[in-house]
Parts: C-alpha cells; sequence; structure tokens
C-alpha cells in the first residue's frame, strides 16, 4: 500500500481528499497538515511516498514546499491542487519536479490516475529512501539512548552513508547535511542560542569529528533541560491534556500555556509519554470514543464531536488506523 500525505488549509476539503485517496484500498493517508511549514515538518516523520497539497495556504504554501522538497533531495513525489485561478502560478513548480498539477475540484478518477502516475516515478527515490528513514528513525530514538548507545549508533549511521557502494558522492553529501540539519534543530529546540555547526567539506574524518560534537552537543543540553524543573512542566501538560482532550487543543495552544517553546516542548513530551502530542492526543480521544461506543446512546458523529475531532471523517479514519475498524465496526464486533 503506498502513504500520502494531503496538505490543505480546509479541513472539510482535506477530508473529502483524504476520502478518495483511500477509495479502491491502494493508498493510504498517514498524515495531514494544513501548511506547508507543517507538512515538511511531519514528512520527516513519517515518510509518505506521494504529498497531495494545494497550492494556495496561510503561512507556507504549496510551491514553498514543492521546492523545499526539490531543494533537500527528499525521496517523495509532489502532486498539487490549484484553483482555475492560480494555474499559472502553481506552473511555476514544473522546476521541482512535480508529478502532477490537479485543478479543483478534483474528480476521485482524475486524483487517482495523478497517484498511478506517481507510482511511475518512484523507483527513481528506491535507493535513498531507506537512508532518510535510518536517520528519521536514530533522531527519534535519539531520547531513549543511553550516551553509549547514543554515539555508537551515530558512528554507524554515519559510516553505512559514507560506504555506501549504491549513493553518488552528491547524494552523500545530501544526506550528510539533512543528518547534520537535524541535529542542529534538536539542539536548537533546547537551546535556542545554541550556533549551528556546518558540515565541512566531504572528507570522512571531518564528517566523523562534525557528528562526534553535534552529539556531545545534543546529550550535554539534554541532559540538562531533561532533568530540571521540565519533568514536572510536561507532566503537568499531560494531566491538562487528560482534562481537556475534547477541547480543541494544539502544540502551539500548550506552549503558550506552559511557558515553554514549540521544539521545547515537542522534544520533552516525546521523551515522557514516548509519543508524539498529536499521538497522545488521538488515542486518549479513541480510548474515550470506544467508551462511548460500547455505552451505545451516542450516533458516531455525536461521539467525534464529544471527544475534540471537528470532522467525522477524520474522526472515522484515526479510529480505523489505531483500532483496525472503523466505529460501525467496532461497535458490531462488541455486539452492541
Amino acid at each position: 500500500m503506498y502513504q500520502v500525505m494531503i496538505v490543505e488549509d480546509e479541513l472539510w476539503i482535506r477530508s473529502a481528499v483524504a476520502e478518495m485517496v483511500e477509495a479502491g484500498g491502494t493508498y493510504e493517508v498517514v498524515a495531514e497538515a494544513g501548511n506547508g511549514e507543517e507538512a515538511l515538518e511531519l514528512i520527516y516523520n513519517v515518510w509518505p511516498t506521494i504529498v497531495v497539497t494545494d497550492i494556495m495556504m496561510p503561512g507556507q504554501d504549496g510551491l514553498w514546499l514543492a521546492r523545499e522538497i526539490f531543494d533537500r533531495q527528499l525521496p517523495v513525489i509532489t502532486v498539487i491542487l490549484t484553483g482555475y485561478n492560480e494555474f499559472e502560478y502553481a506552473r511555476q513548480a514544473l522546476r521541482y519536479h512535480v508529478s502532477d498539477f490537479l485543478l479543483k475540484p478534483v474528480l476521485e478518477e482524475e486524483l487517482h490516475r495523478a497517484l498511478e502516475r506517481a507510482q511511475d516515478r518512484m523507483p527513481q527515490f528506491a535507493h535513498l529512501r531507506p537512508f532518510f528513514v535510518a536517520i528519521q528513525h536514530y533522531l527519534d530514538k535519539m531520547t531513549d539512548m543511553a550516551p553509549e548507545e547514543l554515539f555508537a549508533g551515530q558512528a554507524r549511521l554515519v559510516q553505512r552513508i559514507a560506504e555506501a557502494d549504491s549513493l553518488q558522492e552528491s547524494e552523500k553529501i545530501v544526506l550528510f547535511k539533512t543528518f547534520s540539519g537535524k541535529m542542529n534543530d534538536s539542539i536548537q529546540a533546547m537551546n535556542p542560542s545554541f550556533q549551528r555547526l556546518t558540515v565541512e567539506g566531504n572528507r570522512p574524518e571531518s564528517i566523523r569529528v562534525h557528528f562526534q560534537q553535534l552529539t556531545e552537543h545534543w546529550q550535554r543540553y539534554y541532559n540538562a533541560l531533561f532533568n530540571g524543573e521540565m519533568r514536572q512542566v510536561i507532566r503537568k501538560a499531560c494531566e491538562y491534556i487528560q482534562a481537556h482532550y475534547a477541547e480543541d487543543l494544539s502544540v502551539p495552544d500548550m506552549t503558550r500555556r506552559f511557558h515553554i517553546s514549540v521544539s521545547q516542548f515537542s522534544v520533552l513530551f516525546k521523551k515522557f509519554t514516548g509519543r508524539s502530542f498529536v499521538n497522545y492526543l488521538n488515542e486518549l480521544r479513541i480510548r474515550q470514543a470506544k467508551q462511548l461506543l460500547l455505552e451505545g446512546e451516542l450516533k458516531v458523529y455525536e461521539i467525534s464531536e464529544k471527544v475534540g475531532f471537528n470532522s467525522l471523517p477524520h474522526f472515522n479514519r484515526v479510529f480505523k488506523k489505531l483500532t483496525g475498524q472503523s466505529p460501525n465496526e467496532y461497535r458490531r464486533a462488541m455486539n452492541v
């Protein structure tokens, strides 16, 4: 099954596109975003094979996202949705190797033809994808690693990239820059005054020293941050989420309430709970939804609203992703 991300600021359009994508069972929507910046961050977490993005959105738009995917040489195929008045603007994305342009409102048949054409372009990224995924896997596990494992894992990953016969030298440089950039981002999340370190040249020794230094900085700042009062901040944040899960919660809302930066909150929340904020919130909401489904008094759309989902299709997708069943299938299986 091919994995797809939908990027669209209008929730009802996003839900409609997601339903069309998943019709037929060939494609799975693994993430949704409301603007380009949010989408780029999610790409590094879920690694979709195809991104379907609107062109005009608040903040960073679809053209910006297409350019970032192209410049960073990410192994992702981009399909753009555009309104009639935006079509010429959208055509600028041709230079970023966009696979297709679809005029809104898009028909399901047109969308699936575009997804099939995107599939044809996937082999060009097949050799790169495992390395990008390995980098993200390491970054995701950093907060769970003992210091010895942290340094040994980083060294193995750097060596794996450096010695890969399947990669051209230019591709190795892209991977090292991606790895370095994400580590710098993680360090700055904990200490905004940190001066970023850049990869100097492509000599194996200089690359080894560069990542050794980044790992040392990360370990130092992480220890100082997590062993302090921030642990109590995250505990209080979890208690707040458990009491207010049915409300419209977001990371920016939480960081304003608890006086912590978005980056610090994301790093520490993942360490404390083992999950991202979105996954933690969704799992809590679905647990509550299952209880309400078992009670049998409310309709599915009423339960969706009661546990905090603004869209019934979104609730259905999240429920099925976490349980393997739709809400109605779950009810039938429980003989309710």
